[in-house]
């Protein structure tokens, strides 16, 4: 289990580093890798291997199968008001044959459902699958394709949506809520609302390169944790060499500690294309003439991975949501004193259920 929660952590990590971190970006790991399961299930042989490497590295097919049905009964049994939705879904075109056998995998899997829908008829299959987004993400985010996306070669959309909303354990109050500067490099800075609570008890960690305030939802087995550098402008550094080993050490060793908090209230909203990042991190084959999708059906290839994130952070608590849509087409032819924490500078933070991690990203104004 610790090498499939290191594996996934490493994963997410990877997406990030392959991201132009000058601006804010906030993205799912769990919805992409999600999605990406499902085209596992329809993958053999090498483009097989490497989805299963780059997801969890060193496991099984069964591994990483069980790992995920567990992450998502995981969520699913939120507690306390803390709402959560996961939702796949397989989006056929009407008239071309898709293994029976992947559809009921993917479904016995990850609960995915299946549509079959007139392709041809762009517009219309683009509002279908965008209305699966929208009703899955509490209408957050109303569109993952367009029909100009739609070509006479997609043959499948494989989609997953997730949506989060959790008030926390210890709200902050809104009269508390401040105008102040942050600081998003040395040259560049603007006003922002902060969220401040003064000589509170929360739970705090640090070590030589990272402050880690943990805040716990009402489920606290919910938490956001930020991790901010200890060198103003250091986050693009720290992330270098930031790894898994590092973050659980520092999740694992937070304890309840006075703390003065200034974080900002924040919206993130981010859209990715991830065919060069997850090349990047193995995942080659896939994306060829070479591909082998054969549990699915025959001369198949991923043409595209498309992620949309949106994250929310205020005195009450989060809205996170996130979508991911991969695109299978025909081949081609071819203590003692308060601690201060004051967020005023670009961190990176992370939402997670235990030790998995809903979400990435970070903040830089």
């Amino acid at each position: 289990m610790a090498l499939l929660l290191q594996s996934e952590t490493d994963f997410g990590l990877g997406l990030l580093r392959q991201q132009n971190i000058s601006e804010s970006l906030a993205f799912s790991p769990l919805s992409i890798a999600l999605a990406l399961s499902l085209v596992h299930v329809a993958a053999k042989g090498e483009t097989r291997d490497q989805i299963r490497e780059a997801l969890v590295k060193g496991s099984t097919d069964e591994q990483l199968e069980q790992h995920f049905a567990n992450i998502s009964a995981a969520l699913l049994a939120a507690e306390r008001g803390t709402e959560v939705k996961l939702a796949n879904h397989v989006f056929t075109r009407a008239g071309f044959k898709i293994k029976q056998s992947y559809l009921d995998d993917v479904k016995k899997l990850y609960n995915a459902g299946a549509s079959s829908l007139d392709f041809d008829n762009k517009e219309a299959t683009a509002e279908a699958i965008n209305n699966f987004v929208r009703e899955n993400t509490g209408d957050h985010i109303k569109k993952i394709i367009g029909s100009d996306s739609i070509n006479s070669d997609l043959v499948a959309v494989l989609t997953n949506a997730l949506y989060f909303k959790a008030d926390w354990q210890n709200k902050f109050k809104k009269d508390s809520t401040f105008k102040s500067e942050f600081f998003s490099s040395a040259d560049s800075k603007r006003e922002i609302d902060f969220l401040h609570a003064s000589s509170v008890s929360r739970d705090y960690a640090e070590n030589d390169q990272f402050q880690v305030l943990s805040l716990p939802y009402k489920d606290n087995t919910f938490a956001l944790t930020i991790f901010l550098p200890k060198t103003r402008f250091g986050l693009t550094e720290s992330l270098k060499t930031l790894d898994s080993a590092t973050i659980q050490h520092l999740l694992s060793n937070v304890s309840s500690t006075s703390v003065n908090v200034q974080i900002p209230k924040w919206k993130i909203e981010t859209k990715l294309g991830l065919e060069e990042a997850l090349q990047s991190l193995g995942i080659k084959k896939a994306f060829d003439n070479d591909a082998d999708l054969g549990n699915m059906a025959d001369g198949l290839y991923v043409s595209k991975v498309t992620h949309k994130a949106l994250i929310e952070v205020d005195e009450d608590g989060t809205v996170a949501v996130a979508a991911t849509r991969c695109s299978i087409e025909r081949c081609r032819k071819k203590m003692k004193e308060n601690i201060e924490f004051h967020a005023e500078h670009p961190f990176f933070f992370i939402l997670h259920h235990g030790t998995s991690y809903i979400f990435l990203g970070v903040f830089t104004g």
